[in-house]
């Protein structure tokens, strides 16, 4: 799949909105090594560099076109990207906070990738992680069936993400305290009003 940065950026603000929630509940003592996993176009990235400017923050995405974008501004000598799949990526040693904001449902089988990280990272690490929960929604199921048409699938097909992308809060919920996690779980609505011609298909 090829990704136009320019595009994402433009609705960024909405975009960034459940990262900050996620992020702000990180606590405890200032990180050395945070690292942001399907960090995009930096914006967010960049946001973790400025509140740890003494930590170490590296940016990880698997598209080239965003990691380009990314590297084009380097304001904060903290921060750097890297090009990779999540998929296949391993903690550093050291990593003290670990986030990541809509890349894992990208990810077939992430459950299994979380549990593999929960026993890498060191004891005291901070993982943050969001999935969107909007896959049974009205819009993503008329998309599903669209593509799955007579008329599209020879186009769409295996384009959009299956229903069962992500799990429900109750499984990460589940999965962090097996892994010994002092574990928090929650879902959010958010409701946005947007403009401009055909909004929603833009988003």
């Amino acid at each position: 799949m090829d990704w136009d940065p320019q595009k994402y950026v433009e609705f960024s603000d909405y975009r960034s909105v459940p990262f900050y929630d996620l992020t702000s509940r990180i606590g405890g003592p200032e990180p050395r090594l945070v690292v942001d996993l399907g960090c995009g176009a930096r914006n967010l990235a960049a946001s973790l560099a400025r509140r740890w400017p003494g930590a170490k923050v590296i940016g990880v995405d698997s598209s080239a076109e965003m990691i380009r974008q990314a590297r084009q501004v380097q304001d904060e000598p903290n921060l750097e990207f890297v090009e990779e799949d999540i998929a296949g990526w391993t903690p550093p040693p050291g990593v003290d906070a670990l986030t990541s904001n809509a890349a894992l449902q990208w990810v077939p089988g992430h459950l299994d990738l979380l549990r593999r990280w929960l026993r890498q990272v060191q004891p005291g690490a901070w993982l943050a992680v969001q999935v969107p929960d909007n896959f049974d929604a009205p819009s993503h199921a008329l998309m599903r069936a669209l593509a799955g048409s007579q008329r599209w699938s020879g186009r769409l097909a295996g384009v959009l993400r299956h229903d069962n992308a992500v799990g429900s809060v109750r499984d990460y919920l589940q999965l962090l305290l097996e892994g010994g996690c002092d574990a928090e779980a929650w879902t959010t609505i958010y409701e946005h009003v947007l403009s401009g011609p055909d909004p929603v298909l833009e988003w």
